[in-house]
This record gives C-alpha cells, sequence and structure tokens, in this order.
C-alpha cells in the first residue's frame, strides 16, 4: 500500500509561519506563484528538486515536508513490508524509501520507479547522487555530456550543474538513488 504525502498543507504553514507570500516565495525559489498555489492545494505535485529548492529558501531541509520515521540505530526495512510513498494522491511518481526517515539523516536511500511518459524538467540543486539502474534504460543528461545506462549501470556525480533523467526503454524504468544531502 502506497503512503500518501500531503506536502501542501506542510508548505502553506511553513511559508506563512516565515510570513512570506506565495509571489515572494516563488521569486526566492525560482518557481511560479501558481505552481506553488497547485501545490499548496494539492493539485500539483512537486519535483524532489523543486522541495529542495523550496526547503533552502525556507531555511528548512526536506524532510521538515515528511513524517519523520522513530530513530534507532539501526533501521531494517524488510522486503515484505516495504512501503512506496507517492507525494501526493495524483502522482505519478512512486519512491520506495529504503533509508530511516529521521530528524537529522546523512543521506536518503530510494528507489524511483519511472515511468517512460514521465517528463523529468532539468534541475540543479546542492550535493550528490549516486543512481543504480535495476530495471529498464535512463538517459542522464548532466550539462551537455549525455549517459546512457542500463541495468547494473551506475553514475555518480555532482548534482550543482543542470541535469535531466528520462527513461528510453519501452518498460518503466527503476532506479536506486543515493543522495545527499538527505532528502526525505
Amino acid at each position: 500500500m502506497d503512503e500518501i504525502v500531503e506536502l501542501g498543507g506542510r508548505l502553506r504553514r511553513l511559508r506563512r509561519a516565515r510570513s512570506l507570500t506565495l509571489a515572494e516565495l516563488a521569486d526566492k525559489a525560482n518557481l511560479t506563484a501558481g505552481y506553488l498555489a497547485n501545490v499548496e492545494n494539492g493539485v500539483t505535485t512537486p519535483s524532489l528538486s523543486s522541495l529542495a529548492a523550496l526547503a533552502a529558501v525556507l531555511g528548512t531541509d526536506m524532510s521538515a515536508f515528511f513524517p519523520a520515521t522513530e530513530r534507532t540505530n539501526v533501521h531494517v526495512h524488510r522486503a515484505a513490508q516495504l512501503k512506496n510513498l507517492r507525494v501526493g494522491r495524483n502522482s505519478s511518481s512512486v519512491y520506495t524509501v529504503l533509508s530511516a526517515r529521521s530528524a537529522d539523516p546523512a543521506f536518503t536511500g530510494l528507489v524511483d520507479h519511472i515511468t517512460p511518459s514521465d517528463s523529468t524538467m532539468s534541475v540543479s540543486h546542492f550535493g550528490e547522487r549516486l543512481a543504480l539502474v535495476l530495471k529498464g534504460e535512463i538517459e542522464m543528461r548532466i550539462g551537455t555530456a549525455v549517459h546512457r545506462l542500463g541495468v547494473g549501470d551506475t553514475l555518480h556525480y555532482s548534482s550543482h550543474p543542470e541535469h535531466q533523467l528520462k527513461v528510453t526503454s519501452e518498460e518503466p524504468a527503476e532506479v536506486l538513488w543515493v543522495v545527499t544531502p538527505a532528502v526525505l
């Protein structure tokens, strides 16, 4: 069963707590006020990179948008008990979060289930990414370089340069991500 995280209310509360209007937050995050209004109202599902930009402007990290799990020294996810995370009810993006969602994580491990029709915008944000293709084929464009990856291929890169992911196989792709700093 998927866990549905309703981000709109959390975003609205964070924005209001900092006395920012939609227009002010949008301008600072390099987004549009209409887009943010749709996110807050649950009409639009934000990308993880948009959430990272919003968290930076709001002076927090992305964990503020997601409920934390209980912190222990060791966290085990059993294969039979893995839960998918869907950011919003109408989102086609489904993530299987592999790492603990604690208050101060160093990284996030997740599996991204990506359909060929999902359009991915160009993004740029702080940190590093490690991708391992588990299923399907993808194309990663980082700056002007294009990297085609298939099952078993890995890519480790700084996420500062503009980058874009596209599924090139006919079937959906699954990518294991290790992300720093933590996003969930």
